[in-house]
């Protein structure tokens, strides 16, 4: 088996040819090791490990802080991607916060692949994952978004955002007071009230009808939906776990084949269609999460990229910060006009 090395900040680790597939659904591993901040080939990075080992100086990266301001975005599911990903767009450093090895299935419309295989692309952004604080600055100057499972204080305190964007939803959500620790605070979903735990409340329109006739919000399904789905095209975890698969997200699949398996538990294909959303190799499961997703239309290119849901919510993120940003400078310039005619003869 050929081998190659992994340089992270001047640390050479082994790594074997198949943990450097870019696949989606590449062999679990804990993300904690996965702490690249090149995304080239393996032979095309800095042999920075090796020259160390071989006796050769190296220069250490640049960790100064990130020339731009930083925004800290909670959850990598497919909203919390999109509000990144917007972020980024309008000229924000960006850092995408989340638990190890997240349940997120849509991963084709979002990050969450960072936190399995070390990177991940979507709409022609990338983000890498980062283990620990000292990695963030260096992702961030290569202009990247940094992923990482580092808690969001911890961040925040190393970078000093001046906005926090909550798109966790209400099932993985803390009890988190956002109000006042970072200067601009944004909830997305139910739960959040303007001027008591942040400082603007996004509500997310009801997804379609569930059999029972209920409708969630998109979060409380842990998804914002492409377009409405027949019933019975999902299947939701019963109890924990881990979840192992060999599928990728755009397989096609028969109705009652097998995709995957929680324990000793067996998990089926609910229809025939494309795999428009599925849990990744390793993720830690828990009651309700969503393992698997049917698109019965069997268009692969649909399972990818920013859905328009998603893209219209962070859209609304980035307005409101102009917004609040604006009114700050016409603010100051009041207060400065003001202050000018009072000292005037």
């Amino acid at each position: 088996m050929t081998c190659g090395v992994v340089a992270d900040f001047g640390v050479a680790r082994y790594c074997s040819r198949w943990e450097r597939q870019p696949a989606f659904d590449s062999p679990y591993r804990h993300p904690h090791v996965m702490a690249r901040a090149d995304t080239r080939p393996i032979d095309a990075q800095p042999r920075a490990g090796l020259e160390r080992l071989q006796g050769h100086a190296v220069a250490p990266m640049n960790r100064e802080k990130p020339d731009r301001s930083v925004a800290i975005v909670l959850g990598c599911g497919e909203v919390g991607s999109a509000v990144a990903l917007a972020l980024h767009g309008a000229g924000m450093s960006v850092v995408l916060v989340d638990e190890a090895d997240p349940a997120w299935h849509r991963r084709g419309m979002a990050f969450t692949n960072a936190w399995y295989i070390g990177n991940a692309d979507l709409d022609g952004e990338g983000a890498c994952f980062c283990a620990s604080v000292k990695s963030l600055p260096s992702v961030l100057a290569r202009r990247m978004i940094a992923a990482t499972t580092w808690s969001w204080p911890g961040v925040a305190g190393a970078l000093r955002p001046v906005v926090l964007v909550d798109a966790r939803g209400r099932k993985r959500r803390g009890s988190d007071v956002l109000l006042g620790r970072v200067p601009m605070t944004f909830g997305i979903g139910p739960g959040f009230v303007e001027g008591e735990n942040v400082d603007v409340a996004l509500a997310l329109p009801a997804a379609p009808e569930r059999e029972g006739g209920a409708a969630r919000s998109a979060l409380d399904t842990e998804t914002a939906h492409v377009a409405p789905l027949e019933a019975g095209c999902a299947v939701e975890a019963a109890r924990h776990g881990r979840f192992m698969t060999e599928r990728r997200i755009g397989d096609s699949v028969r109705a009652g084949q097998i995709v995957g398996g929680l324990g000793n538990e067996v998990i089926a294909a609910p229809a025939a269609g494309v795999l428009l959303g599925l849990a990744a190799r390793g993720a830690r499961i828990e009651p309700g999460d969503t393992l698997v997703e049917i698109d019965p239309g069997g268009v692969a290119h649909r399972c990818y990229g920013v859905a328009p849901g998603p893209r219209q919510l962070a859209a609304v993120v980035v307005a409101a910060l102009a917004a609040r940003r604006d009114a700050g400078r016409e603010s100051t310039f009041r207060d400065g006009a003001g202050s000018t005619a009072a000292t005037a003869p």
